[in-house]
């Protein structure tokens, strides 16, 4: 255990300066701890039906109207980049959880599918990689949109 917290601490001092107000993001889920991943959450390959985690997240900065949800494997590529619009002027938001395949859930558009696949969200799908996701408060339900605030949260290793 004091292992796996090292290894995620050791990861969120690597990650690079974060863009504008640091947002708190927080799983909706208590089976997501971040240091794990959860089991059946991972790809269909290795025998799961992964999602996306639901989220909590706070501290929006005024005029917010889009959450820019990118996921990713550590030392990999993208697992997909999904925009949620969200209402100007409240300061948090629930993110529900999204399929790996299938018609997106209300408020949700794709901007980009997991790298070299197809689908909403490419699940975690190598045994050893640790995932981790970036959202980004964004002025505009658009991915051109300008950036108010930024976060990020350890999705675990699987």
């Amino acid at each position: 255990m004091k292992r796996s917290l090292l290894l995620a601490l050791v990861a969120l001092v690597s990650l690079p300066a974060l863009a504008g107000p640091r947002l708190t993001v927080r799983f909706a889920n208590p089976a997501w701890n971040g240091v794990a991943v959860p089991p059946g959450q991972q790809c269909a390959q290795l025998g799961g039906q992964g999602s996306t985690p639901a989220l909590n997240v706070f501290d929006l900065p005024q005029g917010t109207g889009g959450l820019l949800i990118e996921f990713n494997e550590r030392g990999g590529g993208s697992m997909g980049r999904l925009l949620y619009t969200v209402n100007k002027g409240v300061a948090s938001a629930q993110v529900p959880s999204v399929q790996a395949q299938g018609k997106l859930p209300a408020g949700f558009s794709l901007v980009s599918g997991p790298d070299g696949g197809n689908g909403n969200y490419l699940p975690p799908c190598a045994q050893g990689k640790a995932y981790f996701l970036v959202i980004k408060a964004l002025d505009a339900p658009n991915a051109g949109a300008a950036v108010l605030g930024e976060g990020r949260l350890e999705l675990g290793k699987l």
